[in-house]
């Protein structure tokens, strides 16, 4: 989710340019992706037996970063001088680009710790062992971005690489589902 959020500095940069008011919006809609992608995440968690949520979730977000190229330059350009200049216009334009890839990504991490959390004694264990590989994750998202792809690689084709890699991840779990773990406290009942 970082190299998306990193992504889309470059894709809002030439109607808003890269100023604190754009990195400002940028930021601020990631996190709240985040938190309501979490609350989603969770509703969805509960009622989630398998990873089958997870794995559509994951296509759905990566459909979203390969369709960012189609359509993310003509909207920005539609929204046109007045909103380009106003100071709230990469808000508004970080919303209706990112809001959906990365609420989607928020919903992942709930889904993963019903997914995993095998005993609820071990509740904090399990949560702290997933966000931390989270954060590894995402420090790993900026680095590669920042270092390889935008290096190498035009900005289409790093949103589109990133896609694919998240339907592949996401199909690979709808082909082969996970069964939720079942908590000691279930196992007893």
């Amino acid at each position: 989710m970082m190299a998306l959020e990193l992504l889309g500095g470059r894709m809002l940069q030439p109607a808003f340019g890269s100023g604190i008011d754009t990195w400002a919006a940028i930021i601020s809609v990631f996190i709240l992706s985040l938190s309501v992608g979490y609350v989603v995440g969770g509703w969805l968690a509960d009622r989630s037996k398998t990873s089958v949520p997870l794995g559509w979730t994951i296509v759905l977000a990566g459909c979203f970063y390969v369709l960012l190229p189609v359509y993310a330059r003509d909207f920005v350009e539609a929204l046109g001088p007045g909103i380009h200049t106003a100071r709230w216009g990469s808000l508004l334009a970080g919303l209706a680009l990112f809001l959906p890839p990365s609420l989607l990504l928020g919903c992942v991490s709930p889904l993963l710790v019903t997914l995993s959390l095998s005993d609820v004694r071990h509740v904090g264990r399990t949560t702290g062992l997933l966000y931390a590989v989270s954060c590894v994750g995402n420090v790993l998202g900026i680095l590669v971005t920042d270092y390889v792809l935008l290096w190498n690689f035009s900005l289409n084709a790093s949103l589109i690489g990133l896609g694919i890699v998240l339907g592949v991840t996401g199909l690979l779990l709808l082909i082969r589902p996970l069964a939720a773990a079942r908590s000691g406290a279930e196992k007893s009942a």
